[in-house]
Parts: C-alpha cells; sequence; structure tokens
C-alpha cells in the first residue's frame, strides 16, 4: 500500500519549471513553482490518503481583531491623480499619487537605486502596476496597487499584470502594501536578499505561472513576514500562494493563506530544483480551505516547517477547476528531497484526514497532530488618504 500511494503522488504532484518544454513532465513539485516560463505540466490522479470526503471541514474563522494595520498613526493626506511615472534619477521620491495606467507599468524603475515609492494608489491594467530592474536599494512602503482589468472571475486575460515585478535588483525593501487581483501579487527575479513585510494579498488571477502572492525566483536569502493572502473560492485564479523557486535560504514567517482553488497549486512551495539551491523555512504560517496541498518541497533540501497550521482542505474542484491532484495532501516532500524537517505543527478538520504527510522517507523528522486551532489573522492595511 505504501508503495502505491507513493507512485500515484509522483504522478498526481505537479510543478511549472522554467520554460514551456516541461508541458507533459511528469512528477514536478506539489503545487506549480513556476518560472519566467509559461510551463509546467498537468498530471492525473490523486493521492490515495484514506477516509476521503466530498467537501471540506467546517469552517473557522480567524483569530484576533484586523491583523496588522499597516503603518498606523500615520496622518492623513491628499493624492494628486498621475498618469504613468518613470524614474528619471537616482534618489527620487515618489509619493502621494494615485495613478491610472491603461497600458505597461504605472510605475517603472530601470537602472536607479535609492529610489522610493511611497504613499501612492495605483490602477493599472495593461501591464504590471510597479516594474523595476537593476534598481539598487530600492524602498516600497505604504502602497496600494489594483489590477483593474481583472475579469468579474477568472484567470486574468495575461500572465504579466503583476502587481508588483522586480528583476536584478539587490536591497529591495517592500513594507505596509495592499496588493489585489494581480496576475501575482510580487514576483521577484534574482534579486537577492529582498525583505518582504506587512502584506496584505486579494483574489490573485493568474493565469499559470503566475498566481501567487510572492515568488522568488531565484532570488536567494529573501525575507517574507507578517502577511496574509485571501483568495475567493469563487473568483480567484491562484497557482502556489508562496513561491520559492531555485531560491536558497529563503524566510516565510508569520502568514495566513487562506484559499487555493488550483488543482496543482499549494499554500507553500519550495521548489529548489536547480540541484544547487538549498535551505529555507516556513515557520508560524496558518493555511486555510488549501486543496493540493499546504506545505512542499518538491523537490527541496535542508528546509524546515515549523509550527505550520492547516485546516479545512477541500477535496473537490472549486469554480469549474478540477479537484486537487494530491486528493487533499498537507505536508509534501519529493522523494528526490532530503533533510525536511517537520516540527510542532497541527491540521484540523481535513476533508482527507489519512493523507497529511508523504513522502515521510525524506524527512528527518515528522511532528503533528490533529488539534483545533483559531487561524492567525490577516493583515489589514490602512493608508493615509483613506
Amino acid at each position: 500500500m505504501r508503495i502505491w500511494i507513493g507512485v500515484i503522488l509522483a504522478t498526481a504532484l505537479v510543478g511549472c519549471g522554467e520554460s514551456s518544454s516541461n508541458a507533459s513532465a511528469t512528477g514536478g513539485a506539489a503545487g506549480s513553482g513556476g518560472a519566467a516560463g509559461s510551463s509546467g505540466a498537468a498530471g492525473s490522479g490523486g493521492a490515495a490518503g484514506s477516509g476521503g470526503a466530498a467537501g471540506s471541514g467546517g469552517a473557522a474563522g480567524f483569530g484576533g481583531a484586523a491583523g496588522s494595520a499597516g503603518a498606523g498613526g500615520v496622518s492623513s493626506c491628499t493624492l494628486t491623480d498621475s498618469g504613468p511615472v518613470t524614474v528619471s534619477q537616482d534618489g527620487q521620491v515618489v509619493e502621494k499619487l494615485r495613478i491610472t495606467s491603461n497600458g505597461g507599468a504605472a510605475i517603472t524603475v530601470d537602472g536607479h537605486s535609492g529610489v522610493t515609492i511611497r504613499d501612492v494608489e495605483i490602477l493599472h491594467d495593461g501591464g504590471p502596476g510597479i516594474a523595476f530592474s537593476n534598481a539598487t536599494n530600492l524602498l516600497i512602503e505604504r502602497v496600494h496597487v489594483v489590477h483593474t482589468g481583472a475579469p468579474a472571475v477568472g484567470e486574468n486575460p495575461s500572465d504579466d499584470r503583476v502587481n508588483v515585478s522586480g528583476y536584478g535588483s539587490t536591497g529591495v525593501v517592500i513594507r505596509h502594501v495592499k496588493l489585489e487581483r494581480g496576475s501575482s501579487g510580487i514576483y521577484l527575479v534574482e534579486s537577492p536578499g529582498a525583505k518582504l513585510s506587512f502584506i496584505e494579498g486579494h483574489d490573485f488571477r493568474g493565469p499559470f505561472p503566475r498566481g501567487q502572492l510572492v515568488q522568488f525566483d531565484k532570488s536567494s536569502d529573501g525575507v517574507l513576514e507578517d502577511f496574509s493572502c485571501i483568495n475567493p473560492p469563487d473568483s480567484s485564479w491562484p497557482e502556489d500562494n508562496v513561491s520559492v523557486y531555485r531560491s536558497s535560504n529563503v524566510t516565510v514567517r508569520r502568514g495566513l493563506l487562506s484559499g487555493n482553488n488550483s488543482p496543482s497549486g499549494v499554500g507553500v512551495m519550495f521548489e529548489l530544483s536547480d540541484g544547487t539551491s538549498s535551505g529555507g523555512l516556513a515557520e508560524d504560517v496558518d493555511t486555510v480551505d488549501q486543496g493540493n496541498g499546504s506545505f512542499s518541497g518538491y523537490p527541496a533540501k535542508d528546509v524546515v516547517f515549523r509550527r505550520t497550521r492547516a485546516r479545512d482542505n477541500h477535496c473537490v474542484g472549486q469554480a469549474g477547476r478540477d479537484a486537487p491532484l494530491s486528493n487533499a495532501l498537507v505536508w509534501a516532500g519529493s522523494p528526490d528531497s532530503s533533510n525536511l524537517t517537520l516540527e510542532d505543527s497541527r491540521y484540523f478538520g481535513l476533508c482527507n484526514p489519512g493523507n497529511t504527510v508523504w513522502d515521510q522517507s525524506v524527512f528527518t523528522k515528522v511532528d503533528i497532530q490533529e488539534e483545533d486551532f483559531t487561524p492567525r489573522a490577516p493583515i489589514v492595511e490602512t493608508f493615509c488618504w483613506e
């Protein structure tokens, strides 16, 4: 029985490689880490686990008040309406604007260092909200970015409608931002050492391979902390909620991930598939209403999942999408992973309660318990113009 389960899972858990040449591959990640191409596979056949139910367990309310209210106590401000902005010099400050863009990026930073973008509302369509490249020591704070071109329900017309897209930049800091209906929220490529905090995300729309709140793509040593992502099952089109793709030593901590109707995506994915990347930490992260999985290393090496929690997942398809390929697995490690650690973690209200961890042979420690819990509160940002 153990061997049979493993064979099914190996075909069911799907990864998204870097280029479109992987379109029919099998045995990828239990989600889609997806890098810079429209790639990834479609597997079939869920994992066998026991006790599979037709739907999810009873829903749980979120804990606490409304989470962290952004940069609390800021004075009020008035925004000036603007068209797209292109930064023209090092150290430039872009602030107190309401920028509308119907084609291309709303804000472009290319080749300038020490730029600050703050107290800005961005309404974008036909391109990204903020696009930066070779932008050392960029600071983005107290910014609300909304993709206005999303359909009422379902996937975006293109995967380039990312709220914040960055390439080739070091020392990036993004904090106290609210991101809505982008293809992804924040997509970082070859941008090591990024520090992201107080990130509030809603209703991401893809299409594949996008769909993440945050993706670190070949961007080692990054940190994502104090964050939440709320994806309504009837309108969103996510893939992995948080993706760490070919990036070493990324930390993901203190977060809530609620909602994922993708048949192949998971909550937090470490996809260290280049053979050289290793290390990573997911700590104090809660997931609610995931389907294909909550936490995965596929493949991964030396990754720790500490105080991770999952509840009320689903075994059936949502919003017309297929059922989860893993039959609602929670924690996953691919057979070619090594030295994964699962510490002090909890689950409750699973639709398939026998399908919690696979492949246990690649975990050096598995410490999980069934225990009811109240999920941590989502982040709620408040801005000076509101």
